[in-house]
């Protein structure tokens, strides 16, 4: 809404508002402590959650754990699913639109408030300070 211009010239410019420098993080939580930690540079879909599933979560659990799930469309997705339950883990549903009622959300925004300020090289050494074993936890 504001912007400097030469007298007579337009106060045109644009900005790439996609370009932002920023990291994105899947994780699990499991008795308030975050575990299975990845870093993505780029925006999570479907196909980048099926494989954190499969290479990162499913590992890192025990047999027939039941997996809290809020409504995200790439948490939807029926081969994602298939993939949990097919390791003997099931799902719940968190009601559409209640991030109160997930308990990582507490978590992440105790990681964001701790964030601001700090350079994206300093992730792990964030999130060890709120989580110190966060790297060592395993379940099974």
């Amino acid at each position: 809404s504001h912007g400097y211009a030469p007298i007579g010239k337009p106060c045109i410019d644009s900005y790439n508002w996609q370009g932002k420098k920023r990291t994105n993080v899947i994780g699990a939580l499991y008795e308030k402590m975050l575990f299975a930690l990845d870093y993505f540079k780029h925006n999570i879909n479907s196909s980048i959650f099926y494989n954190w599933c499969k290479q990162t979560l499913i590992p890192s659990l025990k047999t027939k754990c039941v997996i809290v799930m809020d409504n995200a469309r790439f948490h939807k997705k029926k081969r994602i699913q298939k993939l949990l339950n097919r390791h003997g883990h099931r799902i719940l549903w968190l009601p559409p639109y209640s991030p109160d009622l997930n308990p990582i959300e507490k978590k992440w925004a105790q990681v964001k408030f701790l964030r601001q300020g700090w350079m994206e090289n300093d992730l792990s050494k964030l999130f060890y300070d709120v989580c110190p074993n966060h790297n060592n936890f395993i379940l099974n």
